[in-house]
Protein backbone atom coordinates (compact mmCIF):
# COMPACT_ATOMS: atom_id res chain seq x y z
CA UNK A 1 0.00 0.00 0.00
CA UNK A 2 1.36 3.43 -1.01
CA UNK A 3 2.33 5.53 1.92
CA UNK A 4 0.22 8.77 -0.59
CA UNK A 5 -2.97 6.55 0.07
CA UNK A 6 -1.85 6.19 4.08
CA UNK A 7 -1.99 9.95 3.80
CA UNK A 8 -5.60 10.25 2.50
CA UNK A 9 -6.81 7.46 4.26
CA UNK A 10 -5.87 9.14 7.61
CA UNK A 11 -7.31 12.62 6.42
CA UNK A 12 -10.82 10.69 5.90
CA UNK A 13 -10.53 9.43 9.51
CA UNK A 14 -11.11 12.79 10.92
CA UNK A 15 -11.82 16.06 9.45
CA UNK A 16 -11.32 17.84 13.21
CA UNK A 17 -8.16 16.75 13.63
CA UNK A 18 -6.48 16.67 9.47
CA UNK A 19 -4.72 19.81 9.72
CA UNK A 20 -2.81 18.85 12.99
CA UNK A 21 -1.88 16.04 11.08
CA UNK A 22 -1.40 18.24 8.18
CA UNK A 23 1.72 19.30 9.49
CA UNK A 24 3.41 16.27 10.82
CA UNK A 25 3.74 14.73 7.52
CA UNK A 26 7.21 12.86 7.33
CA UNK A 27 9.66 13.99 4.96
CA UNK A 28 10.93 10.52 4.62
CA UNK A 29 10.36 9.18 0.92
CA UNK A 30 8.99 5.94 0.93
CA UNK A 31 9.33 2.70 3.27
CA UNK A 32 7.28 2.08 6.25
CA UNK A 33 7.97 5.12 7.85
CA UNK A 34 6.51 7.29 5.20
CA UNK A 35 3.49 9.36 5.50
CA UNK A 36 1.47 11.00 8.49
CA UNK A 37 2.60 11.47 12.02
CA UNK A 38 -0.24 10.52 14.16
CA UNK A 39 -0.03 11.64 18.37
CA UNK A 40 -2.09 9.10 20.44
CA UNK A 41 -4.26 9.31 22.00
CA UNK A 42 -5.91 12.52 20.02
CA UNK A 43 -5.49 10.55 16.27
CA UNK A 44 -6.81 7.57 17.62
CA UNK A 45 -9.63 7.43 15.38
CA UNK A 46 -6.85 8.20 12.28
CA UNK A 47 -5.11 4.72 13.10
CA UNK A 48 -8.61 2.84 13.33
CA UNK A 49 -9.45 4.07 10.09
CA UNK A 50 -6.21 3.06 8.71
CA UNK A 51 -6.30 -0.10 9.84
CA UNK A 52 -10.03 -0.94 9.08
CA UNK A 53 -9.17 0.23 4.96
CA UNK A 54 -6.46 -2.49 4.80
CA UNK A 55 -9.08 -5.38 6.64
CA UNK A 56 -11.41 -4.08 3.76
CA UNK A 57 -8.80 -3.72 0.95
CA UNK A 58 -6.52 -7.21 2.21
CA UNK A 59 -7.25 -10.15 4.76
CA UNK A 60 -8.07 -8.22 7.63
CA UNK A 61 -4.61 -7.52 8.98
CA UNK A 62 -1.85 -5.24 8.74
CA UNK A 63 0.61 -5.25 5.05
CA UNK A 64 4.29 -6.89 5.38
CA UNK A 65 6.68 -4.25 5.04
CA UNK A 66 9.57 -3.89 2.87
CA UNK A 67 12.21 -1.65 4.94
CA UNK A 68 11.72 1.23 7.77
CA UNK A 69 10.05 -1.60 9.57
CA UNK A 70 11.95 0.55 12.62
CA UNK A 71 11.55 4.33 11.32
CA UNK A 72 9.56 5.17 14.37
CA UNK A 73 11.40 8.67 14.30
CA UNK A 74 11.66 9.87 10.95
CA UNK A 75 14.01 12.43 12.20
CA UNK A 76 16.10 10.07 13.65
CA UNK A 77 16.39 7.83 10.54
CA UNK A 78 20.28 8.44 10.38
CA UNK A 79 20.12 6.65 13.74
CA UNK A 80 17.78 3.83 13.60
CA UNK A 81 18.90 2.76 10.45
CA UNK A 82 22.17 1.87 11.78
CA UNK A 83 20.61 -0.38 14.57
CA UNK A 84 21.30 -4.15 14.95
CA UNK A 85 18.65 -6.85 15.59
CA UNK A 86 18.32 -9.84 15.36
CA UNK A 87 15.94 -12.35 15.41
CA UNK A 88 15.07 -16.04 16.61
CA UNK A 89 12.21 -18.36 15.38
CA UNK A 90 11.52 -21.55 17.57
CA UNK A 91 9.83 -24.32 15.49
CA UNK A 92 8.26 -27.45 15.63
CA UNK A 93 7.64 -30.72 13.61
CA UNK A 94 9.48 -29.99 11.12
CA UNK A 95 12.62 -31.76 10.39
CA UNK A 96 15.36 -29.75 11.31
CA UNK A 97 17.95 -30.99 8.29
CA UNK A 98 15.11 -30.22 5.66
CA UNK A 99 14.88 -26.90 7.10
CA UNK A 100 18.89 -26.30 6.71
CA UNK A 101 19.08 -27.61 3.42
CA UNK A 102 16.43 -25.14 2.16
CA UNK A 103 18.07 -22.11 3.66
CA UNK A 104 21.51 -23.39 2.53
CA UNK A 105 20.38 -23.81 -1.34
CA UNK A 106 19.22 -20.56 -0.93
CA UNK A 107 22.26 -19.08 0.05
CA UNK A 108 20.87 -18.39 3.77
CA UNK A 109 22.81 -20.87 5.86
CA UNK A 110 26.46 -21.90 5.47
CA UNK A 111 25.78 -25.46 6.02
CA UNK A 112 22.96 -27.87 5.01
CA UNK A 113 22.87 -29.29 8.52
CA UNK A 114 21.37 -27.74 11.78
CA UNK A 115 24.14 -27.04 14.38
CA UNK A 116 24.40 -27.48 17.44
CA UNK A 117 23.14 -25.02 20.52
CA UNK A 118 24.84 -21.79 20.65
CA UNK A 119 27.57 -23.47 18.59
CA UNK A 120 30.56 -21.02 16.56
CA UNK A 121 28.49 -19.36 13.88
CA UNK A 122 29.76 -18.17 9.96
CA UNK A 123 29.40 -14.32 9.92
CA UNK A 124 26.82 -12.87 7.92
CA UNK A 125 24.79 -16.56 7.40
CA UNK A 126 21.59 -17.64 9.09
CA UNK A 127 21.92 -20.73 10.99
CA UNK A 128 19.52 -23.94 12.22
CA UNK A 129 20.45 -24.62 15.55
CA UNK A 130 19.04 -27.44 18.27
CA UNK A 131 17.13 -26.28 20.98
CA UNK A 132 16.31 -28.76 23.61
CA UNK A 133 12.96 -27.24 24.92
CA UNK A 134 11.91 -27.85 21.11
CA UNK A 135 14.55 -29.67 19.64
CA UNK A 136 13.64 -33.74 19.65
CA UNK A 137 16.00 -36.54 18.45
CA UNK A 138 14.51 -39.73 16.22
CA UNK A 139 17.26 -42.26 16.26
CA UNK A 140 17.38 -45.53 13.85
CA UNK A 141 17.42 -48.70 15.29
CA UNK A 142 18.37 -50.18 12.56
CA UNK A 143 21.95 -47.50 12.08
CA UNK A 144 20.56 -45.16 9.59
CA UNK A 145 21.24 -41.64 10.45
CA UNK A 146 18.62 -39.57 13.13
CA UNK A 147 16.36 -37.10 12.77
CA UNK A 148 15.92 -34.09 14.10
CA UNK A 149 12.31 -32.74 14.58
CA UNK A 150 11.82 -28.80 15.58
CA UNK A 151 14.56 -26.53 16.19
CA UNK A 152 15.23 -22.75 15.67
CA UNK A 153 16.69 -20.41 13.13
CA UNK A 154 18.62 -18.03 14.29
CA UNK A 155 19.44 -14.53 11.89
CA UNK A 156 23.11 -13.14 11.90
CA UNK A 157 22.95 -9.40 12.99
CA UNK A 158 20.34 -7.27 10.72
CA UNK A 159 20.02 -3.89 10.16
CA UNK A 160 16.58 -1.94 9.05
CA UNK A 161 16.49 -2.84 5.41
CA UNK A 162 14.70 -4.68 2.51
CA UNK A 163 17.85 -7.11 1.92
CA UNK A 164 17.17 -8.15 5.75
CA UNK A 165 13.21 -8.30 5.40
CA UNK A 166 13.26 -10.02 2.10
CA UNK A 167 15.54 -12.45 4.14
CA UNK A 168 12.77 -12.64 7.00
CA UNK A 169 10.49 -13.46 4.45
CA UNK A 170 12.09 -15.79 2.91
CA UNK A 171 13.37 -18.09 6.11
CA UNK A 172 9.60 -17.85 7.22
CA UNK A 173 8.58 -19.09 3.51
CA UNK A 174 10.49 -22.19 4.18
CA UNK A 175 9.62 -22.71 7.64
CA UNK A 176 5.82 -22.91 5.94
CA UNK A 177 6.89 -25.42 3.03
CA UNK A 178 9.02 -27.55 5.70
CA UNK A 179 5.61 -27.88 7.70
CA UNK A 180 6.85 -26.27 11.08
CA UNK A 181 4.37 -25.43 13.28
CA UNK A 182 4.37 -23.43 16.23
CA UNK A 183 3.24 -24.71 19.86
CA UNK A 184 2.94 -23.77 23.39
CA UNK A 185 6.88 -24.62 23.87
CA UNK A 186 8.08 -21.93 20.77
CA UNK A 187 8.63 -18.60 21.64
CA UNK A 188 9.93 -15.19 18.77
CA UNK A 189 12.87 -13.62 20.27
CA UNK A 190 13.91 -10.14 19.35
CA UNK A 191 17.50 -8.67 20.24
CA UNK A 192 18.58 -5.23 20.08
CA UNK A 193 21.78 -4.00 19.61
CA UNK A 194 22.88 -2.48 22.94
CA UNK A 195 24.43 0.56 21.09
CA UNK A 196 21.04 1.49 20.31
CA UNK A 197 21.08 2.80 23.70
CA UNK A 198 23.70 5.27 23.65
CA UNK A 199 25.04 8.25 21.30
CA UNK A 200 26.78 7.15 18.11
CA UNK A 201 30.39 6.56 18.79
CA UNK A 202 31.38 8.77 16.13
CA UNK A 203 29.75 11.15 18.84
CA UNK A 204 31.08 9.95 21.85
CA UNK A 205 33.13 11.86 24.04
CA UNK A 206 36.50 9.72 24.71
CA UNK A 207 36.51 9.41 28.38
CA UNK A 208 39.96 8.08 28.42
CA UNK A 209 38.56 5.38 30.43
CA UNK A 210 40.50 1.58 29.40
CA UNK A 211 37.69 -0.39 31.95
CA UNK A 212 34.50 0.46 29.92
CA UNK A 213 33.99 -3.35 28.98
CA UNK A 214 36.11 -5.21 31.06
CA UNK A 215 34.92 -7.77 32.88
CA UNK A 216 31.67 -8.06 30.71
CA UNK A 217 30.07 -4.63 32.21
CA UNK A 218 29.29 -2.21 29.79
CA UNK A 219 30.08 1.31 29.75
CA UNK A 220 28.27 2.89 33.26
CA UNK A 221 26.86 5.81 31.91
CA UNK A 222 24.56 3.16 29.56
CA UNK A 223 23.40 1.91 33.24
CA UNK A 224 20.89 4.49 33.34
CA UNK A 225 19.32 3.84 30.09
CA UNK A 226 19.08 0.15 30.90
CA UNK A 227 17.19 0.63 34.29
CA UNK A 228 14.84 2.51 32.12
CA UNK A 229 14.44 -0.18 29.42
CA UNK A 230 13.64 -2.39 32.59
CA UNK A 231 11.26 0.14 34.10
CA UNK A 232 9.49 0.23 31.28
CA UNK A 233 9.20 -2.92 29.67
CA UNK A 234 8.58 -4.92 32.88
CA UNK A 235 7.00 -2.72 35.70
CA UNK A 236 5.23 0.69 33.47
CA UNK A 237 3.95 -1.74 30.40
CA UNK A 238 4.56 -5.02 31.83
CA UNK A 239 0.85 -6.13 31.49
CA UNK A 240 0.51 -4.71 28.06
CA UNK A 241 3.85 -6.18 26.25
CA UNK A 242 2.62 -9.36 27.55
CA UNK A 243 -0.94 -8.54 25.77
CA UNK A 244 1.26 -8.18 22.13
CA UNK A 245 3.63 -11.22 22.99
CA UNK A 246 0.22 -13.18 22.46
CA UNK A 247 -0.96 -12.25 19.28
CA UNK A 248 -0.60 -16.01 17.75
CA UNK A 249 -3.08 -17.86 19.91
CA UNK A 250 -4.26 -15.06 22.47
CA UNK A 251 -2.95 -17.46 25.01
CA UNK A 252 0.53 -16.61 26.14
CA UNK A 253 3.12 -19.40 25.41
CA UNK A 254 4.18 -19.44 29.15
CA UNK A 255 1.75 -20.21 30.82
CA UNK A 256 2.16 -24.28 30.51
CA UNK A 257 5.11 -23.28 32.23
CA UNK A 258 4.69 -20.40 34.93
CA UNK A 259 6.27 -18.24 32.73
CA UNK A 260 9.17 -20.57 32.62
CA UNK A 261 10.80 -19.25 29.58
CA UNK A 262 9.84 -15.23 30.26
CA UNK A 263 9.47 -14.75 33.83
CA UNK A 264 8.00 -11.66 34.51
CA UNK A 265 8.91 -9.30 36.83
CA UNK A 266 8.85 -10.56 40.36
CA UNK A 267 10.26 -8.21 42.90
CA UNK A 268 10.40 -4.27 42.58
CA UNK A 269 12.88 -2.16 40.41
CA UNK A 270 14.98 0.15 42.07
CA UNK A 271 15.18 3.62 40.01
CA UNK A 272 19.37 2.95 39.35
CA UNK A 273 21.73 -0.08 40.25
CA UNK A 274 25.67 0.23 40.57
CA UNK A 275 26.36 -2.72 38.02
CA UNK A 276 24.78 -4.46 35.47
CA UNK A 277 24.99 -7.84 37.63
CA UNK A 278 22.54 -6.40 39.80
CA UNK A 279 20.06 -5.24 37.30
CA UNK A 280 20.10 -8.58 35.44
CA UNK A 281 19.88 -10.18 38.98
CA UNK A 282 16.67 -7.76 39.87
CA UNK A 283 14.83 -9.15 36.49
CA UNK A 284 15.13 -12.45 37.17
CA UNK A 285 15.25 -15.63 39.10
CA UNK A 286 19.07 -16.09 40.68
CA UNK A 287 21.00 -18.21 38.13
CA UNK A 288 18.22 -17.93 35.32
CA UNK A 289 18.54 -14.16 34.53
CA UNK A 290 18.82 -15.47 30.98
CA UNK A 291 15.41 -16.49 31.15
CA UNK A 292 14.62 -13.25 32.38
CA UNK A 293 11.42 -11.44 29.99
CA UNK A 294 13.76 -8.97 28.90
CA UNK A 295 17.29 -10.53 28.89
CA UNK A 296 19.93 -8.36 29.69
CA UNK A 297 22.99 -10.54 30.14
CA UNK A 298 24.36 -10.57 26.77
CA UNK A 299 24.94 -6.07 27.86
CA UNK A 300 28.79 -6.03 27.27
CA UNK A 301 29.40 -9.49 25.23
CA UNK A 302 32.05 -8.71 22.76
CA UNK A 303 30.55 -11.43 20.48
CA UNK A 304 26.93 -10.86 21.24
CA UNK A 305 26.42 -6.80 22.71
CA UNK A 306 22.34 -6.93 22.57
CA UNK A 307 19.21 -6.70 24.95
CA UNK A 308 17.01 -9.86 24.29
CA UNK A 309 13.48 -9.80 24.01
CA UNK A 310 11.74 -12.99 25.03
CA UNK A 311 8.06 -12.46 25.38
CA UNK A 312 6.54 -13.14 22.39
CA UNK A 313 5.03 -16.33 21.30
CA UNK A 314 6.52 -18.10 18.41
CA UNK A 315 4.98 -17.36 15.09
CA UNK A 316 5.48 -18.03 10.85
CA UNK A 317 3.58 -14.63 10.38
CA UNK A 318 6.05 -11.81 8.98
CA UNK A 319 3.70 -9.51 9.90
CA UNK A 320 4.04 -10.39 13.50
CA UNK A 321 7.55 -10.07 13.73
CA UNK A 322 7.82 -6.67 12.08
CA UNK A 323 4.62 -6.12 14.92
CA UNK A 324 6.90 -6.86 17.72
CA UNK A 325 9.92 -6.20 16.44
CA UNK A 326 8.58 -2.52 16.19
CA UNK A 327 7.52 -2.69 19.98
CA UNK A 328 10.84 -3.85 21.21
CA UNK A 329 12.51 -0.57 19.15
CA UNK A 330 9.89 1.78 20.59
CA UNK A 331 10.93 0.42 23.90
CA UNK A 332 14.83 0.80 23.65
CA UNK A 333 14.26 3.97 22.01
CA UNK A 334 11.77 5.31 24.66
CA UNK A 335 14.79 4.47 26.91
CA UNK A 336 17.22 6.59 25.12
CA UNK A 337 14.77 9.63 24.29
CA UNK A 338 11.96 9.38 26.61
CA UNK A 339 12.88 8.98 30.13
CA UNK A 340 9.62 10.61 31.48
CA UNK A 341 8.03 7.45 29.59
CA UNK A 342 9.74 5.21 32.42
CA UNK A 343 7.66 7.06 35.64
CA UNK A 344 4.22 6.56 34.40
CA UNK A 345 3.00 4.09 37.00
CA UNK A 346 2.80 0.79 36.89
CA UNK A 347 0.79 -1.89 35.07
CA UNK A 348 2.48 -5.64 36.07
CA UNK A 349 1.44 -8.35 33.89
CA UNK A 350 -2.12 -9.38 35.04
CA UNK A 351 -3.56 -5.77 35.80
CA UNK A 352 -6.43 -5.61 33.32
CA UNK A 353 -7.25 -9.30 33.82
CA UNK A 354 -9.65 -9.41 37.29
CA UNK A 355 -8.70 -12.00 39.66
CA UNK A 356 -12.37 -13.38 39.25
CA UNK A 357 -11.68 -13.74 35.31
CA UNK A 358 -7.85 -14.74 35.50
CA UNK A 359 -8.48 -18.33 34.14
CA UNK A 360 -5.63 -20.25 32.76
CA UNK A 361 -6.90 -19.77 28.87
CA UNK A 362 -6.54 -15.70 29.74
CA UNK A 363 -9.00 -15.00 27.21
CA UNK A 364 -11.02 -13.75 29.59
CA UNK A 365 -11.03 -9.75 30.31
CA UNK A 366 -12.75 -6.76 32.26
CA UNK A 367 -15.14 -6.65 29.12
CA UNK A 368 -13.11 -3.04 28.48
CA UNK A 369 -11.12 -4.34 25.63
CA UNK A 370 -10.55 -1.30 24.06
CA UNK A 371 -6.75 -0.12 23.25
CA UNK A 372 -6.18 3.08 26.26
CA UNK A 373 -3.37 0.72 27.04
CA UNK A 374 -2.30 1.06 23.74
CA UNK A 375 -2.70 4.41 23.66
CA UNK A 376 -0.74 5.48 26.59
CA UNK A 377 2.26 3.49 25.82
CA UNK A 378 2.54 5.45 22.40
CA UNK A 379 1.50 8.76 23.63
CA UNK A 380 4.56 8.57 26.37
CA UNK A 381 6.23 6.86 23.86
CA UNK A 382 5.95 9.04 20.66
CA UNK A 383 4.68 12.39 22.50
CA UNK A 384 5.68 13.86 18.81
CA UNK A 385 4.19 11.28 16.88
CA UNK A 386 4.67 8.10 15.23
CA UNK A 387 3.48 6.58 11.58
CA UNK A 388 0.30 5.60 11.07
CA UNK A 389 1.29 2.62 9.57
CA UNK A 390 3.71 1.68 12.61
CA UNK A 391 0.52 2.57 14.79
CA UNK A 392 -1.73 0.56 13.24
CA UNK A 393 0.74 -2.29 13.14
CA UNK A 394 0.76 -2.79 17.21
CA UNK A 395 -3.35 -1.76 17.43
CA UNK A 396 -3.59 -4.79 14.69
CA UNK A 397 -1.13 -7.01 17.09
CA UNK A 398 -2.83 -5.67 20.28
CA UNK A 399 -6.60 -6.85 18.87
CA UNK A 400 -4.79 -10.10 18.04
CA UNK A 401 -3.73 -11.12 21.81
CA UNK A 402 -5.67 -11.02 24.98
CA UNK A 403 -5.19 -9.61 28.91
CA UNK A 404 -2.74 -12.15 30.45
CA UNK A 405 -3.00 -13.76 34.11
CA UNK A 406 -0.43 -12.79 36.65
CA UNK A 407 2.36 -15.38 37.77
CA UNK A 408 0.94 -15.09 40.91
CA UNK A 409 -2.52 -16.13 39.73
CA UNK A 410 -1.20 -18.41 37.54
CA UNK A 411 0.12 -20.41 40.24
CA UNK A 412 -3.29 -19.51 42.42
CA UNK A 413 -4.88 -21.15 39.95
Amino acid sequence: MSSAGGTAEAGEASSSTAPARETRVSAVAGGAGAGPLVRLPEDALAVEWWLARRAIEGDGGVPYATDGVLGLWPERRHETDRWTFGLEFEFAVADAGWVAAELHALGLCASPEPQLYHAERQAGFWVVEHDRSVTSVFTCDQGGASIIVGGEVVSPPLRDTAEAWRQVALVLDVLKRCGAEVNRTCGLHVHIGADALSEPRSLRRDTGDSSVRAGHEPARDLLPALSRLAMLASVCFEDLVFRLASAEGGRHRGQAFFYRHCRPLEQPLRSDYASLDELTGALGQQGAARRAALNLTNVGDPQKDTVEFRQCNGTLDGRVVQAFCRLSAALVGAARWQSDAALLGPQPLGTHLPAACSDIAGASSDGTDTPESLWRFLGAVFPDGLPAEAAASLLWLFRRGAWQPSLTALVAG
